[in-house]
């Protein structure tokens, strides 16, 4: 018989300090799972859809947003999809309840919809009148007509009044712009001069100041009372100055060929004056904290508002938003798809990549720092961009919706399928 020699038994004592046991060795690669599901579901948006409310739309329609107030423009009746005919009506729906309030008729062409909300007036333009266009006064709760005044619409002014431009009130023939009361139509003053000479600056969507260029003579008004604030002569040139933007502090102005100069609002003192590109129909404006300058130049010019000299230059970011300090930038730096990146406004220096979120498409739209973009299972995420650069935060993950978006304030309002709006609350 063969023995076999299993060697002594002796009795092993248990390890001592906290390494690892047999029971945790064996639990280790459930662990692992674990922890990797958890980061995983930690990364993916899980927003919930918000209840909301829909408006009903046809896919043509016009929307405009107006205080609490969605105005809903489109063509009526049973073959409105296929009539080419001028019937179409604006309708108007509570927001964020998608309430239906009331709804009148509207003649004509109304792309774009000029509207304005002062209080509880919401004034809009009938574009076909047989004496020409008219500004109508409608009470914002039933849409009864209050007013009406002849004239294109402009906005209102920090006091509530409204610019209407037209050939009412200042002669035959002569145009000018005047000051409406929004509460009851009353023309407050008149300034004869034509549309081209007109500038503004705004804020908070008010008029704050009015800047008029009108044979060589660059004026500044208060835009509630129409008095002449200040007043310069530009210098002579081979070619008629231009008024390209208005800024908070300053009036920028082409002067001359392949000039651009800078008036500050104080006192229409020039400021700087800078060689620009050769482009005949040059596009500046405030961009934040810089001035953005399109001049027929390699790419978009960023200039300092305190010298005019160049801070860097957007060659692959062609769209830039303002958005405190930073600049929301898209475009296609790599062809095909909309790409989008939090800049800084001072250096260019980019702050954070966003890639495929996108700011809304309705315009306009109130809060810019709203986006939106779409998700391979057709879900469409509305996050909040943090300015500072942090990134966005998903608030909502919405179902048939096509995409086209716009943030107002505390909801969200969208496009959905078949030409619908659909109107959301978000999270604070």
């Amino acid at each position: 018989m063969t023995v076999i020699d299993l060697g002594e038994r002796r009795e092993v004592p248990p390890p001592v300090g906290p390494g690892p046991g047999r029971a945790v060795r064996r639990w280790a690669p459930a662990l692992v799972a674990l922890l990797c599901l958890a980061v995983l579901t930690a990364a993916a948006p899980r927003a919930a859809h918000p209840p909301g409310a829909v408006i009903p739309a046809r896919p043509d329609a016009d929307v405009v947003v107006a205080g609490d107030l969605l105005l809903v423009v489109d063509r009526t009746g049973p073959d409105a999809a296929s009539s080419p005919g001028p019937e179409r009506r604006v309708a108007a729906y509570q927001l964020p309840s998608g309430r239906p309030l009331w709804q009148l008729p509207l003649t004509g062409p109304v792309s774009p919809f000029p509207v304005v909300r002062v209080g509880d007036v919401v004034a809009l333009v009938m574009p076909e009148e047989p004496a020409g266009p008219q500004v109508v006064g409608l009470a914002a709760a039933d849409g009864a007509v209050r007013w009406r005044v002849d004239g294109q619409l402009y906005a209102a002014t920090p006091a509530g009044n409204l610019l209407v431009w037209g050939v009412a009130g200042a002669g035959p023939g002569t145009p000018a712009l005047r000051s409406v009361e929004a509460a009851t139509g009353t023309v407050r003053w008149a300034l004869r001069l034509s549309p081209e000479a007109l500038h503004w600056s705004a804020r908070d969507g008010r008029v704050t100041l009015l800047t008029v260029l009108d044979g060589g003579r660059l004026e500044l008004r208060d835009p509630d009372s129409g008095a002449l604030r200040h007043a310069t002569a530009l210098p002579a040139a081979g070619e008629p100055p231009e008024v390209l933007g208005v800024t908070d502090d300053l009036v920028l102005v082409s002067e001359g060929p392949g000039v651009l100069s800078a008036y500050d609002t104080a006192a229409l003192r020039r400021r700087w004056s800078v060689p620009r590109g050769p482009s005949a129909r040059p596009y500046a404006s405030g961009c934040g904290v810089v001035i953005c300058l399109e001049d027929g130049g390699r790419g978009l010019r960023l200039l300092d508002p305190a010298t005019g000299s160049a801070r860097w230059r957007a060659d692959d970011w062609p769209l830039l938003t303002p958005m405190g300090d930073r600049l929301l930038a898209a475009g296609y730096p790599r062809g095909g798809v909309a790409e989008h990146v939090l800049l800084d406004a001072a250096t260019g220096r980019p702050v954070r990549e966003l890639g495929r979120w996108r700011l809304g498409d309705l315009a306009p739209w109130e809060d810019r720092a709203i986006l939106h973009r779409r998700q391979r299972d057709g879900r469409v995420l509305i996050g909040r961009l943090d300015e500072r650069g942090d990134g966005v935060r998903v608030l909502a993950a919405l179902h048939g919706v096509v995409g086209a978006c716009g943030g107002y304030g505390s909801f969200v309002l969208c496009r959905r399928e078949g030409g619908a709006y659909g109107v959301w609350e978000l999270p604070g």
